[in-house]
């Protein structure tokens, strides 16, 4: 997703330098991103719109910039940054309020969404994605109202960066266009920046995925092929034009190639982009007046949704947000969706975008950029008012948050049973990883190293008891886990301790997993983790791994159709299996379990208004992760028979029939809290199991 049709695009004069193909290419890109965002299987990598805008947006801001002299370098910036109040901000805070009044009346919990508006009118949504250590392509993702404007974040960052860069190749000192020295240096300043974000964007790209999705260094890349692009076009455009009947084949080759991008799978990310990339390039300098991919990017359709582009792209998201929340997506909606879309991409359009652009606001710009920020202010203060103040007050559901409690809650784990208070001390004390919660009170006050390793797994030191240790060890899944184990520790006399953290399977060795989407843990050294978790067990501790096995961010998944070997974890496991044997503890391993779609999370929110799309919402048997999961689990029941005294616990007699179909609620309690955690709940049905391998624990 991008809104880099944000891009100011000059005004429909005879002395412009518009490009109406420009305006064409824009709406190929946008309906990519939109048929996308409706049906990811139809064009699987239709989100390289978003590339494409990126290419779009440092090609049209050069190729602008470069033409228009300064008086000096201040006046240059003023002028700069006031063209972008103008060009974004209005109809992005237009976007932001109605959306956001909009999120309250459907999402009983809208916090998150507005914190995204909230970020996005800062032009920071992008580090709050991040921040929140976000997978964009999660189900969870559709159901953020402001998700897409995560690419507007990416390139207001880069608009604050790039006047400076102007002024570091000598441009704005004198009331004159840049000379061919001042290009050229510029150039080389971007080609430099852009080969290193390259290389940051290649290098990165499957171990720190999101980093390189949402940060703008990693996407600086693309901004600049296109600036790069704008500064060598006026002499390749001449060149080419003696090669007219050469390129105008090749035009149409490179059109097509580009569309073909955006049926690529998705183990083919990284190439498709730098792909998408360079042909986005090549068309730009291509394309010539009179071909046949020109007329068909300057159709009066292809202008006109060009002319609509930002607009549209804010809203065709929040839209479908919208429908998740509320109907749902399906053939019969799709029509009224876009008509939803582009009718208010087109009220956008014409009173707010288009007038507020090519008014005068000041004189002076410097009052222009103050009504800027004024304006995101007055936003921020309604987004604001619309969350705490308001809070829960606008929401049309009659279920409540009460009554979704209750179908999640434990029966098991309460105040009487264990001191709740000493588990949740403990979850915030030995959490590798706190910081990716975005919430300062979860940051460490201790470095992560074996002497807190060891403390955390220790147990309660006024407990004599020789039984030994329940330990527990893994990502967010052990998390959840945690209240359950030590009221099973509780039970059986042992002490209860846990080291845990999110986003990579800790204590399994990622040298040792088939598939390994990452290099090492990005937090924690693994060798650090593992001696210390080993060198801490004793002869008749009980060690439980709880990991989310079925998931990207571990094993890589081969095609877009397709899941990961089964054996992935194999190596990993057995050599844990067989190092904690070595030390005389025991090893229990909790099986995974499968994910929700957003039809299946819908089920979980129970509402008059999202009726039928929960219609939708069955038992998920044949989604991807689904149909690892089931392949997983058969295989590490099979496999565990080679692990060394060591027990795997499946856990799909308590949440799935027979016939593979897994559950999503049972006795009128649900079974997840969200699209992947099972809520307190389905860990009552998983615990009698638990407690008895514990106790029986050879």
């Amino acid at each position: 997703m991008s809104n880099n049709f944000c891009l100011a695009q000059p005004a429909r004069t005879k002395s412009s330098n518009y490009r109406p193909d420009i305006d064409g290419l824009r709406a190929l890109a946008l309906i990519a991103v939109i048929i996308n965002h409706f049906e990811k299987s139809l064009l699987p990598s239709g989100y390289l719109g978003v590339d494409i805008f990126f290419v779009i947006s440092g090609f049209v801001i050069t190729s602008s910039l470069l033409n228009k002299p300064q008086k000096s370098f201040g006046k240059g910036m003023l002028n700069f940054y006031a063209r972008r109040m103008k060009r974004l901000v209005p109809a992005l805070a237009f976007c932001v309020i109605i959306t956001s009044a909009l999120t309250c009346l459907f999402d009983p919990a809208p916090g998150s969404s507005l914190r995204t508006g909230l970020s996005a009118l800062l032009g920071a949504s992008n580090l709050y994605l991040f921040s929140q250590s976000t997978d964009y392509f999660a189900p969870s993702t559709e159901l953020n109202t402001f998700t897409q404007t995560w690419s507007l974040g990416v390139e207001e960052q880069f608009y604050f960066l790039f006047p400076l860069l102007l002024g570091t190749a000598g441009l704005w000192r004198t009331n004159a266009p840049a000379n061919h020295r001042t290009q050229r240096r510029l150039g080389w300043i971007i080609f430099i920046l852009s080969g290193l974000s390259l290389l940051g964007f290649l290098a990165l790209y499957k171990s720190q995925t999101a980093a390189v999705y949402f940060l703008m260094p990693f996407r600086f890349w693309e901004l600049g092929f296109g600036c790069i692009l704008a500064i060598i076009n006026l002499n390749l455009v001449q060149k080419l034009k003696h090669l007219n009947q050469f390129n105008r084949p090749l035009s149409l080759l490179v059109f097509t190639a580009l569309i073909t991008t955006f049926f690529a799978p998705e183990q083919l990310a990284t190439q498709a982009t730098v792909l998408a990339v360079a042909l986005t390039c090549i068309l730009i300098a291509l394309t010539a007046e009179g071909s046949f991919v020109y007329k068909l990017l300057t159709h009066r359709y292809s202008l006109w949704i060009g002319m609509i582009s930002y607009s549209l792209y804010l809203w065709h998201w929040s839209i479908l947000s919208l429908s998740n929340w509320t109907v749902g997506i399906h053939a019969w909606t799709v029509p009224f969706q876009v008509v939803a879309m582009v009718g208010m991409a087109t009220v956008s359009y014409y009173a707010i975008e288009k007038p507020l652009r090519f008014a005068d606001w000041h004189s002076s710009q410097l009052i222009t950029i103050i009504f800027g920020v004024l304006t995101s202010v007055v936003g921020i203060l309604i987004v604001l008012l619309l969350g705490k103040p308001l809070e829960g007050k606008l929401f049309l559901g009659n279920g409540g948050k009460e009554a979704a409690d209750a179908r999640l809650a434990s029966s098991l784990v309460n105040p009487d049973t264990i001191k709740i208070e000493d588990v949740e001390a403990k979850l915030k004390r030995c959490n590798v990883t706190p910081f990716l919660l975005g919430n300062n009170s979860y940051k460490l006050q201790a470095p992560v190293d074996s002497t807190l390793i060891k403390d955390c797994l220790r147990g309660d030191a006024n407990n004599s008891n020789q039984q030994g240790r329940l330990l527990l060890v893994g990502d967010s899944f052990a998390e959840k886990l945690a209240p359950h184990v030590a009221l099973a520790a509780q039970k059986l006399g042992y002490q209860f301790g846990m080291i845990y953290g999110y986003g990579c399977p800790y204590l399994l060795s990622s040298a040792k997993i088939k598939g390994a989407s990452f290099p090492k843990c990005r937090y924690l050294n693994e060798q650090i983790l593992e001696q210390a978790v080993l060198e801490s067990l004793k002869p008749g501790d009980i060690l439980l791994l709880r990991l989310h096995l079925v998931s990207k961010s571990y094993v890589r998944y081969p095609t877009v159709t397709s899941h990961p070997e089964a054996d992935s974890y194999d190596a990993a496991l057995k050599d844990i299996a067989d190092k904690v044997a070595q030390r005389g503890a025991n090893f229990i391993v909790i099986g995974p379990n499968p994910l929700l779609a957003k039809q299946e999370m819908m089920a979980l929110k129970p509402e008059w208004f999202n009726s039928l799309n929960r219609a939708r919402a069955i038992p998920p048997k044949n989604s991807e992760e689904t149909i690892y999961f089931n392949e997983l689990d058969n295989h590490l029941a099979a496999e565990s028979k080679r692990w060394s005294g060591a027990t795997y616990m499946s856990l799909k007699p308590y949440i799935c029939r027979p016939d593979s179909f897994c559950l999503l609620d049972k006795d009128g309690h649900f079974l997840y809290s969200d699209d992947h955690h099972l809520s307190p709940y389905g860990h009552d049905l998983l615990f009698p199991a638990l407690l008895n391998l514990a106790k029986h624990s050879p």
